[in-house]
């Protein structure tokens, strides 16, 4: 027993001197002593210009952790002089005796008021290309495993310039949160929220926010399993889950509901003018939910519902993958009023065409079945309407 308390005693000794000599530290050492070895290190790691420009402050409890003021890191060498990140503050903390044992346990990552440019040259070069340097790591270097308690990025901004498209993206408002992020286990608790800007949406922007309590997906990103997510663009929110295979041949498969939304609004918030109808009422109440899979460039639509207006529809739609794929589409619906959607009898009105040179790529053709259909004063039953939609628009086919 007395072995046992000498032992005791000298254990305690041992935590006692180890906070003293945390507290001698934090009180007599000025962590900004260390900023230049601190810049020196991240510029030979990075290749780039890093700087910091507020003081560093020491904090010891819970964890030992640093944290700064302003700061930015440099562009590649023929990106321009504009730094590629800079921050108004940030701070980071890490467990010490789990790094005597070789593992790096990060307390919460916390980034605020970061600005971060992205940019991809005609040719394909990058500005982010190159971090962290091309050298691997020493074949007996022994492993260090790598936990962060989570990710915490606020009032922030990201924007990507793709010079090849021309494309500018851009999102302001950046929130992101994430709980414990370790290499090749799930991502927990993670949400994103902002303001997305695109060329044509409109001048303030389409907020959006993305929700996803849990998402796995391992050390190679060989796979992806979702059980369930929120996303919301505008007016706009779906819930679903999706689950499957990456690589070089993905296979992808899920489940989507969205709300009731507007989908004139919708596409007036993202620059695209709605279609001209009889009815300018009309388009104005969306819902839909379906099964889907994706496999390698073809895609498959089950159980598909929807409602649009006051007319309920059920089908299926396929696409097969190849260089001129058509998709075939298989609809019923229930009661439909066809002169409220027709184009107006405005000779001078211009027709509906698809916006983009992407979208009138796209091919569908397909078969509509109505219980009752209505036009003018003429009400119709089993009516089936064969129907393309291509550059053109849509339009009705003839029986072949």
């Amino acid at each position: 027993m007395r072995v046992l308390k000498w032992v005791a005693l000298g254990l305690g000794s041992i935590v006692v001197l180890a906070v003293v000599g945390v507290l001698v530290i934090f009180w007599l050492v000025d962590p900004n002593r260390f900023k230049p070895r601190i810049e020196t290190a991240v510029r030979e790691a990075t290749g780039r210009e890093f700087t910091l420009v507020g003081d560093i402050e020491l904090r010891i409890f819970p964890w030992l952790a640093l944290r700064t003021g302003a700061g930015r890191l440099g562009n590649a060498a023929d990106f321009g002089p504009e730094p590629m990140i800079t921050w108004q503050s940030a701070s980071v903390g890490a467990k010490l005796l789990p790094l005597l044992r070789g593992e790096l346990v990060t307390n919460r990552l916390q980034f605020g008021g970061a600005d971060l440019r992205l940019v991809r040259h005609v040719d394909g070069h990058a500005n982010w290309e190159g971090l962290g340097g091309d050298q691997p790591a020493a074949a007996d270097a022994p492993p260090t495993r790598r936990r962060i308690e989570g990710l915490e990025i606020t009032d922030s901004r990201v924007s990507f310039i793709d010079e090849a498209a021309p494309r500018r993206i851009e999102i302001t408002g950046l929130n992101l949160t994430t709980d414990g992020i370790v290499p090749g286990e799930p991502f927990t608790d993670t949400e994103v929220s902002g303001v997305l800007h695109m060329d044509g949406f409109t001048a303030a922007g389409v907020p959006f926010k993305v929700q996803v309590p849990r998402a796995a997906l391992p050390a190679d990103y060989s796979s992806l399993e979702i059980k369930e997510y929120t996303v919301s663009l505008g007016g706009f929110t779906a819930d679903g889950a999706v689950s499957g295979t990456l690589g070089a041949h993905p296979k992808l498969a899920g489940a989507i509901q969205t709300n009731e939304f507007d989908p004139r609004a919708l596409l007036s918030s993202v620059g695209i003018e709605p279609p001209k109808t009889t009815d300018p009422k009309v388009l104005g109440k969306f819902r839909a939910a379906a099964a889907w899979d994706f496999d390698q460039g073809a895609i498959g639509i089950e159980k598909l519902s929807f409602t649009i207006d006051d007319t309920h529809f059920t089908g299926t739609f396929h696409r097969t993958s190849g260089a001129d794929p058509v998709g075939e589409f298989a609809l019923h619906g229930d009661a439909l009023d066809l002169a409220r959607y027709i184009p107006p009898s405005d000779p001078a009105s211009e027709p509906f065409v698809l916006p983009t040179a992407t979208l009138k790529a796209l091919k569908f053709r397909g078969q509509l079945e109505l219980d009752t259909a209505t036009l003018d004063d003429t009400s119709m039953k089993g009516v089936t309407l064969r129907l393309l939609l291509d550059e053109q628009g849509l339009r009705s086919e003839a029986r072949k």
